[in-house]
């Protein structure tokens, strides 16, 4: 027996080291990619630490509570916009058709503008309402309301990401992204020294960083990728059609095409962003102000796996999107796959320990937030899993079912909250999340395989 076992171990040992090996080129580019999401980690667990102990819990709410309002809007700006651009963008470079790319790119610009203007001026109507009606502090509007100038800049920063994420210049991408992390942190450190603490400096700082980062490194990308003289003189409706692709880079496995695939990511990127904000917005309406900033300082434990999940989603993306054939999609899930349980088993490790330091960091009225952030840590974990086989999973034309997958996830998140918060605070929250990454785990990897066997069934026929 103990030989049998002794040889298991052995191969898989041997597994995962050609898993490394093989993919020694992706490794680096998560590598690089992981940078700016460290040095984000980094400046966003100090800026953390220091708004928390200058606000104070119930600021810390209070802040917690407009950032949810702002991040959405900003959220709903992409509305899977990126992704998209992303993935029909990096396969036409990827195969040498610089046109088609630049005007996949200029496309994704026109159209995310137009969605984060419609957005805004949208939470700009309601946001009296939400505050009011929705969480009993009607001051909360003014600073709702300004805040929401963060998503029109967040979008005009998101081009040169996009357009050096497209040519897998990884590098490059990490440049733009640690200078637009910085502008941030430098705001958060000048306001710490000066000792002038309140919501509407922290709100304030944050737009002005937003603002800076968008102007800084627009110029680093080509004019033909923002916009071109003759594409201007067309009208509205052709304009906000995605330009059409080249026969000879349509895969056989998805020949979804770029409207249609913009489409379900709108959905799908509608209902992941109120999903993943529903937790907020019901602990407003549940619980005291103080149990959300305790809930939102337990969530900066997560920044590290945040970090790990961004970096992966880079790297992984433009990569399967380039993907055309059963056999190397069928490799590079087994790949990915494997070197994502690795991963995610080191993150387990750091989702039971270091959210212990919770009281020695954020101070001793946090000290009751440590399972929360443990919980909170190992949803990640369970993320980590996901990541390769939901990325993989857009090449196998499966935008057309995750849509209303994420649907059912986010029922389960509102259910789970309102039956848990007014129970066990916060923690049902926490337990909300990880009930949606175990469902979405579960059906989108049962999809992808139903779809696998049914494009082999479909080849042996033919």
């Amino acid at each position: 027996m103990s030989i049998a076992y002794a040889t298991e171990i052995r191969k898989l040992k041997n597994s995962l080291w050609e898993s490394v090996a093989s993919s020694r080129r992706g490794i680096e580019d998560v590598i690089v990619s992981m940078l700016p999401q460290a040095v984000s980690v980094v400046t966003g667990f100090v800026t953390s630490v220091l708004v928390a102990r200058g606000l104070g819990p119930k600021g810390m709410g209070s802040y917690a509570l407009i950032l949810s309002v702002s991040g959405l809007a900003a959220g709903l700006s992409d509305l899977g916009i990126g992704h998209t651009a992303i993935r029909f963008a990096s396969r036409a470079a990827n195969h040498g058709d610089q046109d088609n790319q630049l005007a996949i790119l200029r496309w994704a610009f026109r159209l995310r503008l137009l969605l984060v203007l419609t957005m805004s001026v949208i939470a700009f109507a309601i946001a009296p309402y939400i505050a009011c009606s929705i969480w009993h502090e009607a001051s909360l509007a003014s600073l709702v309301r300004f805040s929401l100038l963060t998503g029109i800049f967040a979008a005009i920063a998101a081009v040169p990401s996009i357009y050096f994420q497209s040519l897998k210049r990884f590098k490059m991408n990490a440049v733009v992204a640690v200078g637009q992390t910085l502008a941030s942190f430098i705001g958060i450190i000048i306001l710490a020294a000066c000792s002038r603490w309140s919501v509407q400096a922290v709100v304030a700082v944050g737009v002005i960083a937003a603002a800076l980062g968008a102007c800084a490194f627009i110029i680093l990308v080509p004019r033909a990728a923002l916009f071109t003289m003759q594409e201007l003189q067309q009208p509205l409706r052709k304009l906000l059609r995605a330009p059409r692709q080249n026969v000879s880079l349509v895969s056989t496995l998805d020949v979804t095409g770029a409207n249609t695939f913009a489409f379900f990511m709108v959905i799908s990127s509608v209902t992941v962003a109120i999903a993943m904000r529903a937790d907020v917005w019901l602990m407003g309406y549940y619980l005291e102000k103080s149990q959300i900033g305790m809930y939102s300082v337990a969530t900066r434990f997560t920044l590290p796996l945040t970090i790990v999940l961004g970096a992966l989603n880079t790297a992984l993306w433009p990569r399967a999107s380039a993907l055309i054939s059963l056999s190397k999609t069928t490799e590079m899930i087994g790949k990915t796959f494997r070197l994502s349980v690795m991963v995610a088993f080191a993150g387990l490790c750091y989702a039971i320990l270091v959210p212990l330091a919770t009281p020695y960091i954020f101070g001793p009225t946090y000290g009751k937030g440590i399972l929360l952030g443990q919980i909170l840590c190992l949803r990640y974990c369970i993320s980590i899993l996901i990541c390769p086989i939901g990325v993989i999973g857009y090449s196998l034309g499966l935008v057309k079912v995750y849509w209303w997958i994420n649907v059912l996830q986010l029922i389960v998140v509102v259910v789970v909250n309102a039956i848990f918060l007014p129970q066990v605070g916060a923690m049902g929250a926490a337990l909300a999340l990880i009930a949606n990454e175990i469902l979405g785990f579960t059906l989108a990897a049962y999809f992808i395989w139903r779809r696998i066997v049914d494009i082999r069934t479909s080849q042996r026929v033919g």
